[in-house]
């Protein structure tokens, strides 16, 4: 499925439904490969995006902007952010002019010291695990598409649930699409899926390299809907909603003037995301909402993940 450097790593589907690559990734290959700018090109989001990240500042701001307000109607107002993985800082920016008061943690040194330089930002550099940050020092703990590049997801979850306050909340968002019924489906047909139909674009998106290869093995883990509620339960959670969407690749949605097979695919990609969000199919992303429990505040044992 993935190459990097000389080591190819293969993906594995667990009887539970949970995914991994195989080998794992040790420490040093997963800090070289966040240390390769072309990831802000080719890697940062999802594989749907060939706009290089940083060029997009503007533009992402104002959308995390949009975003944020959503979330402080759905958290119940603005208060103390944490961010996992802040790459650049643009959704703590648009936070930050949301009216949330924001920190962040950021493995890669390109897009800490973008964060920090450019935006002025308070971002920590290194792993959760090292941050220095007191317990119930936050409101809400946001981890976009960055729980599938851990190599503890439960560790990971059980330290952003002491990072919050009673009551927080968490909001995780991961890929599902390699895990799912879409993915297995076109491995399947691929010896007849016409790949002029598809275009080079978005036939590497759709993970059908022609070289064998998707890349990097940047996502570690996937999970599907039942393993990603199962872990942030056992984490200390109670989950608020989940809710299933597709991403847009942004080649096909930028044009101002698109060719008739770019408006076709535009309708496939918009009918799927509709379907998942009316819950008609599986997701190929998952939003999920949770609150810390404090069960164990209130003499009841804290489940433990395991």
């Amino acid at each position: 499925m993935y190459r990097f450097e000389d080591e190819t790593y293969d993906l594995v589907r667990c009887r539970c439904g949970f995914v991994y690559v195989n080998p794992r990734p040790d420490g040093a290959s997963i800090a070289r490969m966040y240390d390769d700018a072309d990831y802000y090109t080719h890697g940062y989001n999802l594989g749907v995006e060939t706009q290089n990240y940083f060029e997009r500042r503007d533009e992402l701001i104002a959308q995390y902007e949009r975003t944020a307000r959503d979330l402080a109607s759905e958290v119940g107002g603005a208060g103390d952010l944490l961010e996992l993985g802040s790459a650049g800082g643009f959704f703590l920016e648009g936070a930050r002019r949301a009216g949330f008061r924001v920190r962040g943690v950021e493995l890669s040194p390109q897009a800490y010291a973008y964060s920090r330089k450019e935006l002025g930002l308070d971002v920590y550099h290194g792993q959760l695990e090292d941050a220095p940050f007191p317990p119930a020092s936050f409101d809400v703990a946001y981890a976009d598409n960055v729980l599938e590049h851990t190599t503890a997801p439960d560790a990971v979850l059980e330290r952003l649930r002491d990072l919050l306050r009673p009551g927080g909340h968490l909001v995780v968002i991961v890929p599902s699409y390699v895990n799912s019924i879409y993915f297995r489906g076109l491995l399947a047909a691929q010896a007849i899926v016409p790949r002029k139909l598809l275009g080079e674009q978005l036939a590497g998106i759709l993970k059908l390299d022609p070289r064998g290869h998707s890349g990097s093995p940047y996502h570690i883990l996937e999970f599907d809907r039942s393993t990603l509620a199962t872990l942030v339960r056992r984490a200390g959670f109670r989950i608020v909603r989940i809710e299933a969407s597709v991403p847009f690749p942004g080649h096909l949605f930028r044009d101002p003037r698109p060719s008739p097979k770019v408006r076709l695919l535009r309708g496939v990609f918009r009918s799927l995301d509709r379907a998942m969000r009316l819950g008609l199919l599986p997701g190929a992303r998952i939003r999920l909402v949770a609150r810390r429990s404090d069960g164990a505040a209130n003499g009841e044992p804290r489940p433990r993940a395991g």
